[in-house]
């Protein structure tokens, strides 16, 4: 048996369960008992190392602390397929017996107080750009970005999507469906990342011998393209530039799910129809179940593997601390994989 199967037994984390190993003061009572119920009924014997720290601690006097911060963002602005990517950092921690700390913070008086205290031994960050204010009181520590942020970080090591293949998977899988004319639609308030997707999918497409263009909504329809009203208006803005093409592109590659359900419902209000046998046939990208739930007919799309990111971050760190006077910033790229169309039923498991 594995902690893993522990943690759903009990309805837990992996990182709650290895604090309860440890005998961790912060879990509650009843959370504790339920962990070792289920240690008992599976018969999980933990191997628990008390009389020296593991190779992955630094040399504090106490357990190995990982703090997670995501700076400068809110609940309705979460990065693609954000659960993922924490699920992620959560079991990889759990894996090494590191506590983690959540939280949002904008400024340096939003930092959880063990920062401050220095109880935290590196980083994971994402979101924003920090603030001079707040740069000075992380920069101190190892820091490993994760995803790939809207502007570059100014210091730390990252892990994100390998943008450069994602686009190219795009443009092999429209062609092997038989695809000559192709578009990618793309909000122009993106990040550096998407635009390199794109980039990256015009250049594998003329390579295959499709003729790409790649479709920018205008940024005057919106200040925030994040709420439903901006991305109503910047879907209705991409198929109309789809339509004055010609031949029209029987091919579509949308750069990211959030802008799915309102591309597919301005394609459906127009009288085009989409999926097999359709008028457009759409390739998506990022795999995020609730947008692909609700579009009006599933398309393929790409994953991103956001829980591998998250776990190749806290390897990273681990890997950072050990070899914290190296100057050089590493960067990290994780291969993404094409996801078939999933039934109503499986997106909304």
């Amino acid at each position: 048996m594995s902690i893993r199967e522990v943690a759903k037994l009990a309805g837990v984390s992996m990182s709650t369960v290895s604090r309860v190993v440890h005998d961790h003061p912060s879990i509650a009572t009843e959370t504790a008992r339920s962990v070792r119920d289920a240690m008992a009924q599976l018969r999980f014997t933990p191997s628990v190392r008390r009389s020296h720290r593991s190779s992955d601690s630094v040399s504090t006097g106490r357990d190995l602390a990982v703090a997670f911060l995501v700076i400068g963002a809110s609940n309705s602005q979460m990065a693609p397929a954000f659960h993922h990517l924490l699920r992620g950092v959560s079991d990889a921690a759990a894996l090494h017996n590191a506590s983690l700390v959540f939280s949002f913070v904008s400024e340096k008086d939003d930092l959880p107080p063990r920062i401050a205290t220095g109880q935290i031994d590196g980083l994971l960050l994402h979101g924003q750009r920090p603030s001079a204010s707040l740069q000075g009181a992380l920069r101190h520590l190892p820091t490993v970005w994760l995803m790939a942020n809207r502007q570059r970080p100014l210091w730390g090591d990252q892990v994100m999507p390998n943008n450069p293949v994602i686009g190219e998977l795009a443009a092999r899988h429209l062609v092997g469906r038989g695809h000559k004319h192709v578009v990618c639609m793309k909000a122009a308030r993106d990040g550096w990342s998407l635009r390199l997707r794109a980039w990256a999918f015009a250049e594998a497409s003329a390579e295959l011998g499709m003729t790409a263009t790649v479709l920018e909504a205008s940024e005057t329809f919106s200040s925030d393209m994040w709420e439903h009203k901006g991305l109503a208006q910047t879907a209705d803005c991409l198929v109309d530039q789809l339509l004055t093409i010609q031949p029209r592109p029987t091919g579509v590659f949308i750069l990211e799910d959030r802008l799915l359900p309102t591309i597919s419902a301005a394609l459906a209000a127009r009288g085009i129809q989409t999926g097999p046998g359709g008028d457009i046939d759409i390739l998506s990208c990022n795999n995020e179940r609730p947008h692909l739930g609700a579009a009006q007919l599933q398309p393929a799309s790409i994953d991103i593997r956001a829980d591998l990111i998250g776990h190749q971050g806290v390897k990273q760190l681990l890997w950072r601390m050990k070899h914290i006077d190296r100057p050089e910033r590493a960067s990290l790229l994780v291969e993404p994989r094409l996801v078939e169309p999933s039934t109503k039923s499986d997106l909304r498991q």
